[in-house]
This record gives C-alpha cells, sequence and structure tokens, in this order.
C-alpha cells in the first residue's frame, strides 16, 4: 500500500502543466465530464459496482460525507457495496457549475441530488454540493476518471438517514508527505488558519480567500465569492460561542500546480459549546492559488464530517 500511496504522489506531481483555464459547457471536456457522471449515475442506480468502479482512476480518492476518506479500488468498492446493501438509489443527478482544466487534470463544482431508500425506510431526498478532481489525459483510454471526490448536504441533517457503513473497509494515508517546499508553504498556510479558527477571528479567516474563491462547507449551501464567504466566517467563527480546545490541520497530499496547489486534507477539532465538550474530524480538498504577491490563498476548498 506504501508503495501504491508513492506511486499516486510521482504520478500527481506532474500535474501543473499549465494555469487553470476555465471550461465552457460547449468545450469536450465539459461534455465528457458529463458524460461520465451520467455512466456514474447509471451504474450507481442499478446497483452496479464493476460498473460504477470504471468510473474511477486506479489511484482513485473517495471522501464521503459521515464516512472515512477511501483511497484506492478495493476501499471504494468496499464503500458501494455496503451502501447498495443497505439502500436502493432511485435516482441520482448532478448539476456542473464549474469545470477548470489544469492539463491532465479537471477540477469540478457542481451540485447533486439523490433520491434512495434505506431498507425498510422511505425514500429521501440528499441534497448538495460536490467537488471532483478529473483525471483527464489524453494519453490515458477512456478518460476522463474521477481522482478524487467529495460532497456534502446543503443542509443539516440527521446522519441516521444515510447507510451506516463501517470504516473497516477504509484505509488510513495521512503521513506520506515529501517534505517538499510547496508541502512546508501550504503547513504555514494552514498553522495561520489553525491560530485564526482557535482565536476566533473569522473575518480574519475569510482574508485567507481570493475575492473570487468558492467555498463549500458542511450544511451550507456553495458560497461563491468573498462576499458570501466573509459573512459566513464572521458568524461561524466569532467569539464566545465556541471555544476551540485544539485544532489539527494536516494533508494526506500536496500537488503543486503551475499557480498554486492542490491539498487533500484533514481536520480533528476539539471544542467546547454550552459546557459541553466534543471533538468532529473531517476532511478537505483544498485548490490554493497564488495572488498578485505570489501568496497562496484559497480558491477553491470544500470540507464535510467523518
Amino acid at each position: 500500500m506504501k508503495y501504491k500511496f508513492f506511486f499516486l504522489m510521482i504520478i500527481l506531481t506532474g500535474y501543473a502543466g499549465q494555469a487553470q483555464i476555465i471550461i465552457k459547457p460547449t468545450d469536450a471536456l465539459w461534455k465528457a465530464i458529463q458524460d461520465k457522471n451520467q455512466k456514474h449515475a447509471k451504474a450507481f442506480v442499478s446497483g452496479d459496482i464493476p460498473a460504477l468502479m470504471e468510473t474511477y482512476w486506479n489511484w482513485g480518492v473517495v471522501m464521503p460525507e459521515h464516512s472515512a476518506t477511501r483511497y484506492y479500488p478495493d476501499a471504494i468498492k468496499d464503500y458501494y457495496k455496503q451502501w447498495l446493501s443497505l439502500a436502493k438509489m432511485n435516482n441520482f443527478t448532478k448539476t456542473t457549475y464549474e469545470v477548470i482544466d489544469y492539463d491532465g487534470y479537471a477540477l469540478e463544482t457542481g451540485t447533486f441530488t439523490q433520491n434512495y431508500t434505506l431498507k425498510g425506510g422511505k425514500p429521501y431526498n440528499y441534497t448538495g454540493k460536490y467537488m471532483v478532481l478529473w483525471r483527464t489525459s489524453s494519453k490515458l483510454f477512456d478518460s476522463p476518471w474521477i481522482a478524487a471526490e467529495i460532497w456534502g448536504s446543503n443542509t443539516p441533517f440527521d446522519d441516521a438517514v444515510l447507510p451506516q457503513i463501517t470504516d473497516e473497509g477504509a484505509v488510513v494515508l495521512r503521513d506520506r508527505l515529501t517534505n517538499s517546499d510547496i508541502e512546508k508553504e501550504v503547513k504555514g498556510r494552514n498553522a495561520i488558519i489553525a491560530k485564526l479558527v482557535k482565536e476566533r477571528k473569522g473575518g480574519e479567516h475569510a482574508n485567507m480567500f481570493l475575492p473570487d474563491a468558492i467555498y463549500m462547507t458542511y450544511y451550507t449551501p456553495m458560497l461563491v465569492g468573498i462576499d458570501k464567504i466573509r459573512p459566513y466566517f464572521t458568524e461561524h467563527e466569532k467569539p464566545g460561542d465556541v471555544t476551540i480546545d485544539s485544532l489539527l490541520l494536516d494533508a494526506s497530499l500536496v500537488m503543486e500546480t503551475k499557480d498554486g496547489a492542490i491539498e487533500f486534507g484533514f481536520y480533528s477539532v476539539g471544542y467546547t459549546a454550552s459546557g459541553r465538550s466534543g471533538m468532529v474530524n473531517g476532511k478537505s480538498i483544498n485548490v490554493w492559488k497564488r495572488d498578485k504577491n505570489g501568496a497562496l490563498m484559497m480558491f477553491r476548498q470544500m470540507v464535510n464530517h467523518d
């Protein structure tokens, strides 16, 4: 498994062949992603696990809401096997909001609706937003493939409505970094964010985002632009309501791009609220982009809880 992970890192290190390019709905790459999304949804609805797995890259990473990260086909297959043993997907639709081409990879954001029925239950509509990193190299047969994906609800909900999947099939890969310069730079930016979160300085946390950033957090619709992002952080991280007792922000992988980096992150937060203490863990895909002064700033980010 260690060998596989480092092979993945070697492949992904060459991620940045060019700066980002916004893809239009009329472009071939946009259409190819729509086609693969439809194949993925059709396989999910029909319960066809082999067909589902054909939409993933061999080194894929899946970050489900309220479940642990899955690395590579065996763990991803286990996730879907458990899911389909507990529920029936009735309908699954995705609506793409944006596709950014990074020459060999593409970043897709959008919204989704799943209608499914738990065994012995009633149909449930699960709606939210998602982020997918696609492997798009023209040198690879039948691309694009899902290299990494994360999704989460637009509203608060009882996670009992989700299939209750065990994490036994999940593989934890959180310490496979190479101590590269870009990893150190991302770690430094995360240290600033951690300090601001602990000090409940939400407005200053928002300053870590670019003006045209998109933030996709738990139980909230997609926040597009700093004018939507800043009020969220100002309220969510205001002093007095919550005390942060401990906070870990780290990464399992950092890929350098021509104008920044893409990070597969994870977090662990110990908190006290209304006299009660708790711990929450989660993961994220963080897309960093350099501003005009060369500083790494958050450009696209999605997080969800384990």
